[in-house]
């Protein structure tokens, strides 16, 4: 059946490293992975921002850095968060998970790391979400992980709710834990 998980903490609570491992464990299996993750970007040890990384591809590319690290007009600001995000890596990853969410129709896993105030408001990865969103509503299986702060789960949760067949939150964690409870949605035995 098709399935929504929410894996929803603070900052640095390892959300994105949960995401990591379940990706491995469910390509182990031989499930096909997709989407998006949002790995951390650092310099001389200092968090400046994250890079997009599709699964499915390894590839990575610039989504967010520290306001004073971009000069270039293909970066845009959000209110006053520290951050400045990239506009051609947003449009890389909304056709990311767009593709992603065709996938839907058969037994497979995508990530939507992370939603956030962006995505709230209606820009950043949030066109490629309703995609995720919309595809689950029709699938037999598939699977949907999103990342989100703990602040955010409602806003998640709103916009899943009514199409995929089963959503449930986690902290991040227990990855055999978490792949035990959603091998099931993706038509593998347990």
């Amino acid at each position: 059946m098709s399935c929504a998980v929410l894996v929803y903490g603070p900052i640095g609570s390892g959300k994105t490293c949960t995401c990591l491992s379940l990706a491995e464990r469910v390509r182990a299996e031989g499930v096909p992975v997709g989407g998006i993750l949002s790995i951390r970007v650092h310099q001389d040890g200092e968090l400046i921002g994250y890079d997009g990384l599709d699964p499915a591809s390894g590839q990575v590319f610039p989504l967010v850095r520290l306001r004073g690290q971009v000069k270039s007009p293909d970066w845009f600001v959000f209110g006053r968060l520290i951050y400045a995000f990239s506009v051609p890596g947003f449009k890389r990853a909304n056709r990311i998970l767009t593709r992603s969410a065709e996938a839907l129709n058969r037994p497979s896993i995508v990530f939507v790391d992370e939603f956030g105030r962006l995505e709230r408001a209606g820009q950043g990865v949030y066109p490629g979400a309703v995609k995720v969103v919309e595809a689950l509503r029709g699938v037999g299986v598939g699977v949907a992980v999103f990342t989100c702060r703990t602040d955010m789960v409602e806003a998640v949760e709103e916009l899943v709710r009514g199409k995929a067949r089963c959503m449930f939150g986690v902290e991040p964690g227990e990855v055999e834990a978490l792949w035990c409870r959603v091998r099931g949605c993706v038509g593998l035995n347990i």
